[in-house]
């Protein structure tokens, strides 16, 4: 039995679900800010009185793309150090370079290593801050 049909379908109706219910939640979050922008500060600070551990932070963190960006820095520098590998180690057509066992391993091991490297300087980086 055959079921590649089926899981093709459901992945791409399972994507279709991600987007569409991050895309709402959103549009949630963003009415939610414009209401307590909108709000008086009499009215904030009543409902900060039922609750003292309830605080709006609206501040946007610059921190929160150094991870995704020094992840595909090191990818990206993964896949050049491979791509020159190849063209240094096969400089023909590069089909013999496919088929071998070590440079396959190498195709997927630089990007993964360079990446983790990547995340690793994002951490210091962090963590300096």
């Amino acid at each position: 039995m055959n079921l590649t049909a089926v899981l093709i379908v459901a992945t791409v109706f399972y994507f279709i679900y991600a987007i569409w219910n991050r895309m709402a939640t959103r549009k949630e979050r963003l009415r939610f800010m414009e209401t307590l922008a909108s709000m008086s500060p009499d009215a904030l600070s009543a409902y900060k009185e039922i609750n003292p551990q309830w605080d709006l932070n609206v501040k946007k963190d610059p921190k929160r793309n150094i991870r995704p960006a020094c992840l595909l820095i090191g990818l990206g520098i993964g896949l050049l150090i491979v791509w020159l590998g190849f063209t240094a180690w096969y400089p023909g057509d590069g089909i013999v370079s496919l088929h071998d066992g070590i440079n396959g391993f190498l195709m997927l091991a630089s990007p993964l290593l360079f990446g983790g490297i990547g995340l690793l300087v994002a951490y210091f980086i962090e963590r300096k801050n």
